[in-house]
């Protein structure tokens, strides 16, 4: 046995006759241990150096965002505000190294990756400003770390840690109320440019608390994902119930309904998939549930082109929960659609390239910004609708097809669980956590977990 092995299991079950390991347990590898022993020598070699490096790597750009504000504000103080960009900035290095050391990546990677790089030069070549699909490209890279750490560290190499980034994530949510934190509602000046540190919001006269994040819903993206791999790692039943309650109160503080749906979607599934012991019935009944989810991602978006919906929310709670997916109906969604407009429909068919929507437009084309608010539209405006729907019906099938054969208990499905219901209402691309958690799951679609 090569690397360092330490197993740790979700259930107590017994083992199944002829098997080497509890049904749904989950085994946690030190970074590079999990690398087959068919590959050449030179090869395996170099993914063994690399692994811990990735795992490092990674751990820092994970503690940067969960102390995103104080990270902030204590380089504020000092005016060394361009330090904050040095956690992505280093994501970006090791994605090139990786892609010129070409090690065993998923073709996932590859797709991705070798889009990414196309419709940055597309970008670059149709937009106004060339910088402005470089932006578009930045954006992008935890994504692609994601993509290429996947077949030199696992998810389940973090789970240690993942616990430790909870805690202090929660914890700081938690006594946010309680304190006046120096960052919130501060925001500081890089190159010449207004960048928040903490934003200080409500809703409806509710306070929207962020704890040691830029913003709630980050804080709120981080709680369930964490606690998600939580509840998949730890083995005591009493302690993921804990664990998964907990992150549930936090995302409620943070009122952010996306994160909040999600998280109740998921206590079906784990709730359900225990006491059913995660019969393959089980697991196909929700994969049903995750095709239908991406045919309303596709759908509905698609559907204001032509349908007027005016939600017309007037009782305070009903406005509370869905005003912001009415403005997504009435004008977020064919507003970022008319984009393709711009200069030509022909962009309908090839995208406006990296860049052509969301966070680049507000520091490049601040009139026609828009931050698609949906995974679908914001493939469709950057890559092109025909690229987009190819991505989304690969993921379906690759996920169906991996969900059938692992083991169900495990971190993967729940992950694109909520990647798609959170997808419905965000871009993800841009939520930098989500966009590595998914980056990881997409590159072990053939490489296992």
């Amino acid at each position: 046995m090569h690397g360092l092995l330490v197993t740790r299991h979700c259930t107590l079950r017994s083992l199944k006759k002829g098997s080497k390991r509890p049904v749904g347990s989950v085994t946690v590898l030190e970074p590079g241990s999990h690398i087959k022993d068919g590959l050449p020598p030179d090869v395996r070699l170099l993914q063994l150096r690399l692994g811990p490096i990735a795992y490092w790597l990674a751990a820092f750009f994970l503690w940067s965002l969960v102390l995103d504000s104080p990270f902030r504000y204590g380089l504020s103080l000092v005016n060394l505000e361009v330090l904050i960009y040095v956690p992505k900035l280093l994501l970006c290095v090791a994605v090139a190294l990786l892609f010129l050391l070409r090690p065993q990546a998923s073709p996932a990677a590859w797709l991705l990756s070798g889009l990414a790089v196309l419709y940055l030069f597309w970008g670059m070549l149709n937009l106004d400003n060339p910088l402005q699909a470089v932006f578009g490209f930045w954006v992008v890279v935890p994504l692609l770390f994601g993509l290429w750490i996947g077949s030199l560290v696992q998810l389940s190499h973090f789970y240690r840690l993942f616990r430790a980034l909870f805690v202090v994530t929660l914890l700081g949510l938690f006594f946010d109320p309680l304190i006046a934190y120096p960052w919130s509602g501060q925001s500081m000046t890089i190159f010449g440019s207004s960048v928040e540190i903490s934003r200080q919001w409500s809703a409806f006269g509710i306070e929207r608390y962020a704890g040691f994040t830029r913003a709630s819903f980050n804080t709120a993206s981080q709680l369930l994902m964490f606690g998600m791999a939580l509840v998949v790692s730890l083995e005591r039943r009493w302690l993921k119930a804990l664990v998964w309650l907990l992150a549930g109160a936090g995302i409620a503080m943070t009122t952010s309904k996306g994160p909040f749906g999600a998280w109740m979607l998921l206590s079906v599934y784990f709730i359900g998939g225990a006491i059913l012991h995660w019969a393959r019935l089980w697991v196909q009944l929700w994969l049903i549930l995750f095709g239908f989810i991406l045919i309303v991602m596709v759908v509905v978006p698609l559907s204001t082109l032509w349908i007027n919906y005016d939600p017309g929310l007037q009782r305070a709670e009903t406005n509370f929960f869905l005003a912001s997916f009415g403005d997504r109906l009435n004008w977020m969604w064919p507003d970022s659609f008319r984009l393709l407009t711009l200069d030509g429909n022909y962009h309908w068919w090839f995208g406006r390239g990296l860049g052509g929507v969301g966070a680049a437009q507000k520091h490049f084309e601040p009139d026609h910004y828009f931050a698609a608010d949906n995974l679908f539209v914001y493939l469709s405006v950057s890559l092109g609708t025909l690229v987009a729907i190819f991505l989304i019906v690969a993921l379906f099938v690759k996920v169906v097809l991996v969900s059938l054969q692992r083991d169900r208990e495990a971190w993967f499905l729940p992950v694109m669980l909520f990647v798609s219901s959170y997808g419905v209402v965000t871009n993800i691309v841009e939520s930098s956590l989500v966009a590595l958690f998914f980056g990881l799951a997409a590159s072990h679609l053939k490489n296992g977990y």
